[in-house]
């Protein structure tokens, strides 16, 4: 944002105004005339939204387009196809995993909670990468406003979230690895969601 200089009503003789300047979007001139062109710019535009899922499409279709650029065009369509598929399928997983956690709650308070916190751990798995990955995209967006975006390397942006994904995933396996048959009927009786 930057102020502006030019004369304003509210202002007084030359005296820069306090309201910034509208940010310019980026957004195409003109229609797509063909598939490749749709399915680069749905990449473009989807890749911000991106940043809150674990899945990193757009993001890699834009490392290989760097490169190589004639196979990053070749692959634009299949990546933008993809992109959409995996966006929705992460909403629906979301959800699910919101609605999962309301719907066994009571997963807090019974007796395996106290050492297999299986209930704690879906809401973390639910929360800690789309919080990351929200924040990662306002680190990308001040990166951008300040012109810094070029200096980092787009997987500095990209790997950690899947890289928390993979830590709970492990983390995963030994909850249940370690959970006697008791718990494990408990938890396949009573919260089967979780």
């Amino acid at each position: 944002c930057t102020l502006s200089m030019a004369e304003d009503p509210k202002t007084q003789e030359g005296q820069p105004s306090l309201v910034p300047e509208m940010p310019k979007l980026d957004l195409p001139d003109k229609m797509p005339e063909s598939f490749d062109e749709a399915s680069s710019m749905v990449v473009k535009m989807l890749s911000p939204l991106e940043d809150i899922t674990p899945f990193k499409l757009g993001q890699i279709q834009k490392i290989i387009e760097t490169l190589y650029e004639p196979l990053g065009k070749v692959l634009a369509p299949a990546f933008a196809v993809l992109q959409v598929l995996f966006l929705l399928a992460w909403l629906g997983y979301f959800v699910w995993g919101i609605v999962a956690l309301c719907l066994d709650s009571g997963a807090i308070s019974c007796d395996c909670a106290d050492h297999y916190w299986i209930w704690l751990y879906a809401l973390l798995v639910i929360v800690i990468p789309t919080s990351m990955g929200a924040i990662l995209g306002c680190v990308r967006a001040g990166l951008m406003a300040s012109k810094l975006d070029e200096q980092l390397p787009s997987i500095a942006m990209s790997l950690p979230t899947p890289l928390v994904l993979f830590f709970f995933a492990l983390q995963g396996f030994i909850i249940w690895h370690d959970m006697p048959s008791d718990c494990e009927d408990f938890y396949g009786e009573n919260h089967m969601q979780l």
